[in-house]
């Protein structure tokens, strides 16, 4: 595993080059600043950097296999989360409990003092390590680091791979040939308007015809909004001053999401077989699942004895697809679907 450019005051803890990290094959290094994951299948992308105040938690376990798997709960954005998991394959006669367990500890330790000195916040998590095209396989190579980049805190940091952007050839057809109809109309609807005019001969000139002529609109395609769901907080009776105002979850329009909406402490899982992921929260969140064509299932229970309504909905492209609630003291919603046909 080759060395990676660090700054004067980095230093690699732990390095491994055999692990998989949500079903990539992966190379890990973690030093004193931060966490770099590494495909091993396009040695062209650059590393993904996840600093620690980006981590909320760390949990071990293991996979349908009796490997040991680390999983990380990674704040993307406000109220958003992303699970990670981080599996430690054994060969024949290998254990490599010692060493997930040495790896959990140190990002425990990091992470807590990061966040302790200067607060959660979020961070970009891109293909591979998500569903969604790389920058190979649009057609776009990784463009070199500009030179405020090379300013920066770390000699080379790895950078994250840029999303594949949309040719702008598409675009400008589709005006041009907008411009073009609108034109043809004008034209049509004045030869129709001024030719019995031009074309009359002595006496009075010939009157048009008496039917309305037909008026041609062109329409314009309207951008599809994108989905904001903004989850209703109710205060409790007893509160007196006015509580704070619960930030607005928006789905975004690629991956599965799944979206609890409860005041109260809930708990449960989500997710699909050997990519499960464990849930124990307070208030309405939403969180990304590691999955993609295949069948997931969640169920949430409610923590508390109050008669307030869990509601627990899945989403797939932005689109709601299942959705389930429940009413009752420390009920269960579960539910389940299948994105291959949703």
């Amino acid at each position: 595993m080759g060395s990676p450019y660090l700054s004067s005051n980095e230093s690699i803890i732990l390095s491994t080059n055999n692990v998989i990290v949500n079903t990539v094959p992966a190379e890990a290094i973690l030093t004193n600043e931060r966490l770099m994951l590494v495909d091993t299948r396009h040695a062209e992308l650059r590393p993904q950097d996840i600093p620690f105040h980006a981590i909320e938690t760390v949990t071990i376990g293991e996979n349908s296999a009796a490997d040991p798997m680390l999983s990380l709960s990674l704040v993307t954005g406000p109220g958003v989360t992303l699970s990670m998991g981080i599996v430690f394959p054994q060969q024949p006669k290998m254990r490599r409990v010692a060493e997930r367990d040495e790896w959990a500890n140190r990002l425990k330790e990091l992470s807590i003092v990061t966040v302790r000195e200067g607060g959660s916040k979020s961070v970009e998590i891109l293909p591979p390590w998500v569903p969604g095209p790389l920058p190979d396989e649009a057609g776009e190579k990784a463009a070199p680091a500009p030179a405020a980049e090379a300013e920066s805190k770390f000699r080379n940091p790895p950078l994250m791979p840029r999303k594949p952007r949309e040719p702008a050839s598409g675009n400008r057809t589709v005006s041009i040939a907008v411009v073009v109809v609108i034109l043809v109309i004008a034209l049509v609807a004045g030869i129709y308007l001024f030719a019995p005019s031009l074309l009359g001969t002595g006496g009075s000139p010939l009157q048009p015809a008496t039917s309305v002529p037909t008026v041609f609109q062109t329409t314009i395609p309207t951008p599809v909004p994108t989905t904001i769901l903004t989850p209703v907080m109710t205060a409790p009776a007893t509160v007196t001053s006015a509580s704070a105002a619960a930030p607005e979850i928006i789905i975004p329009q690629n991956g599965v999401w799944l979206l609890v909406k409860y005041n109260g402490p809930y708990s449960g899982t989500a997710g699909a077989p050997e990519r499960i992921r464990r849930i124990n929260e307070t208030g309405t969140k939403a969180y990304q699942l590691s999955v993609r064509d295949e069948q997931i299932l969640a169920t949430i229970q409610k923590m508390d004895n109050t008669g307030g309504t869990l509601t627990v909905e899945i989403y797939k492209e932005g689109t709601m697809i299942k959705t389930g609630s429940v009413k009752a003291p420390k009920g269960t919603v579960s539910i389940s679907a299948d994105l291959r046909t949703a």
